[in-house]
């Protein structure tokens, strides 16, 4: 390794709009209570982006907020990695877009980073890895995650209808003088492939202009589709010990040595046996669940982004991430301060 890398800001954006759980239940008449869904997953209310707004209007917000948090120029950017569900269209990248639309006038690296909710901790690996093994003195990855979650959901499954909220956050790495990424370990266990996850797609999915000219997701509902999660709860609290313990050994580090741990938060649910899983106390931890819904691959970096603004870290603190997500893949990392 030639260099270390850092977080040199963060930033998030959420669509003004805030739908809650009695707004979808009287829209689509739903035989559930509000109550009951705040109670068994966890969600209260979600952000929801107009119409017209593209998954990359939402990932170029944060990532202008980033930037403008760091004094970073677009020009001044070496790599742009992308994290998102749909993404504007299937090619060319999301990101590509999200370079034009920054304003960039030199042609960096831009692209996206697939995998589902587990994309973010992929895109952070990735990053370090590049700015250890690069030449330049001077190097900024941006690594900007989420976009429109609501639109292409089943509006009559309890378990999805209520889950997903719109939004985008962003983290920005840069070249350090001393490691602060300590640890990374990443899975993929293919048995639990069915948990969770796009259904199989038809060209007639995407023949239509409706759906990103138009904005008019219809053609796409029950795009994201979920098996019997519960079958996969023992995995998922087996893959947060392992994750845990392999984090620690590598970073020769305690769990008392951690002093915030964040999660994907799926449901809060798989959140809270996460905890458990980890011996970690909801004293460590942070929350956005209740109030924005799942934001798939912007979970993290939006906890990561209200861990700084809030102050919840200082120079020296020890962070750990982790993420379940589909496939089932998962993994995590730890982050010094």
């Amino acid at each position: 390794m030639k260099r270390h890398s850092r977080i040199v800001a963060t930033a998030s954006y959420l669509p003004p709009t805030v739908v809650t759980n009695e707004e979808i239940i009287a829209a689509n008449r739903l035989p559930v209570t509000d109550v009951a869904i705040r109670k068994t997953l966890g969600f209260d209310r979600r952000r929801v982006a107009p119409e017209g707004v593209a998954d990359s209007d939402l990932l170029l917000e944060s990532a202008r907020r980033c930037l403008d948090a760091a004094g970073v120029r677009p020009e001044q950017i070496t790599r742009l990695f992308v994290n998102k569900f749909l993404g504007d269209r299937i090619l060319p990248m999301t990101a590509s877009l999200v370079q034009r639309k920054l304003g960039s006038t030199v042609a960096f690296h831009a692209v996206d980073i697939e995998g589902g909710i587990n994309a973010f901790i992929h895109a952070l690996d990735l990053a370090t890895r590049y700015i250890s093994t690069t030449q330049e003195e001077e190097q900024y990855i941006l690594v900007a995650s989420g976009g429109i979650h609501h639109a292409p959901i089943s509006k009559t499954d309890p378990r999805l209808a209520f889950a997903f909220g719109d939004g985008s956050a962003a983290v920005l790495l840069g070249v350090a003088q001393e490691p602060h990424f300590l640890a990374t370990y990443t899975y993929t266990n293919h048995r639990y492939f069915d948990a969770a996850g796009s259904r199989k797609l038809q060209m007639a999915d995407f023949v239509s202009d409706r759906i990103y000219a138009e904005g008019d997701f219809s053609l796409l509902y029950d795009l994201y589709q979920m098996g019997n999660w519960k079958e996969s709860v023992d995995f998922y609290v087996q893959a947060a010990q392992v994750t845990g313990e392999r984090l620690l050994s590598e970073s020769e580090l305690t769990m008392d040595d951690i002093d915030l741990v964040l999660v994907t938060e799926n449901n809060k649910r798989m959140r809270d046996l996460t905890l458990e899983a980890l011996g970690v106390g909801e004293e460590r931890s942070l929350s956005v669940v209740a109030e924005y819904g799942n934001t798939m691959t912007a979970m993290l970096p939006l906890l990561l982004d209200h861990a700084f603004s809030q102050g919840r870290v200082a120079p020296g603190m020890h962070v750990m991430l982790i993420s379940h997500g589909e496939g089932a893949s998962g993994g995590g990392l730890i982050y010094r301060v």
